[in-house]
């Protein structure tokens, strides 16, 4: 589980990046905020969507409506 009072770092990015990865290559759709929450230790949903902003502003991610997130770096 990762901690998002760490997330600016780029492990802990990355490392969120390739679970919303694997969220979307085992159920063939984006996970909802609640199931990102859930995969990173968070309720909050602010939080989740102040941080998903930050990873589309850095290319890690592309976010469009609802349910239509991109993954597009992952960790080398």
């Amino acid at each position: 589980m990762i901690f998002l009072g760490f997330f600016w770092d780029l492990t802990s990015r990355q490392r969120s990046v390739r679970n919303i990865g694997k969220y979307v290559a085992i159920n063939h759709y984006p996970p909802s905020f609640r199931e990102i929450g859930t995969m990173v230790g968070i309720a909050s949903s602010s939080t989740i969507s102040e941080n998903l902003n930050k990873m589309d502003e850095n290319g890690y991610v592309s976010r469009g409506r609802p349910r239509t997130l991109k993954v597009n770096k992952t960790a080398s």
